[in-house]
């Protein structure tokens, strides 16, 4: 592109000056300024982890996350981060990086959302005597409960087992166990389910002893040592662990 201009030009000779009409062409240079290139977004994502549920050992999975092989029992977490949440059957439910994996056994995950559950805090007053009664329930039977961490598993009577329905004479395992009276024979079983509040675990181990011993149902460290228990002035706290 260019610009038209007209210039008079004056020459003088020795006796004439003549004037001359000049049409002259100028160039117009043009800068063009060089935008900057836009931002280039990415998007960013996270390698799909590679789950497999290899095997499954009584009430314990054996999962391999990218190559490491993890054994873990419902509730428990492994140093990644993984989270085995439950198992039914052949199919373990496990949490990983805010996600949700259904693993069958051999097969790859099925991914779905996956929220944090809520934290259960499960408060518990003493009675008049000291003790930390609390409601609960044994596959999803109401029974009341006596907390006591100086139990080793959860324990009952045989009463209370075969009101529950626990076959414990069929699939219990017979054990010695030591009690305020002395040793006894007990029957070793393990209870699909045990909750208090709204705080469940699965697979827990029990004791059933014959006779009417103990009266209350003992809440032992077979439940309780898979939770955060503490004090808060007289009150117990019973937290489950995510």
């Amino acid at each position: 592109m260019g610009s038209m201009i007209n210039v008079w030009i004056s020459v003088v000779t020795k006796n004439t000056r003549y004037l001359y009409l000049v049409c002259l062409f100028l160039p117009t240079v043009a800068l063009l300024a060089a935008e900057p290139p836009a931002d280039i977004s990415l998007p960013v994502t996270s390698a799909t982890p590679r789950l497999v549920l290899e095997a499954l050992l009584g009430s314990k999975a054996v999962i391999n996350i990218n190559g490491q092989r993890a054994v873990l029992a419902v509730g428990e977490r492994e140093s990644s981060g993984l989270h085995l949440l439950s198992l039914q059957g052949d199919v373990a439910t496990v949490g990983l990086d805010g996600r949700q994996y259904r693993l069958r056994l051999g097969q790859a995950p099925i991914n779905t959302r996956y929220e944090q559950p809520e934290l259960v805090i499960i408060s518990i007053a003493p009675d008049p005597r000291g003790m930390y009664l609390t409601p609960g329930a044994i596959n999803g039977q109401p029974v009341q409960f006596l907390v006591d961490t100086g139990a080793t598993t959860v324990a009952m009577n045989a009463i209370e087992a075969r009101r529950l329905g626990v076959d414990y004479l069929l699939r219990g395992r017979l054990v010695a166990v030591d009690t305020a009276s002395g040793r006894s024979q007990a029957w070793f079983v393990e209870l699909k389910e045990v909750s208090v509040g709204g705080i469940k675990v699965h697979n827990i181990g029990a004791v059933v002893l014959e006779g009417g011993f103990p009266q209350q149902i003992l809440l032992g460290m077979s439940f309780l040592g898979q939770l955060q228990i503490q004090r808060n002035g007289i009150l117990l706290e019973l937290r489950q662990k995510y």
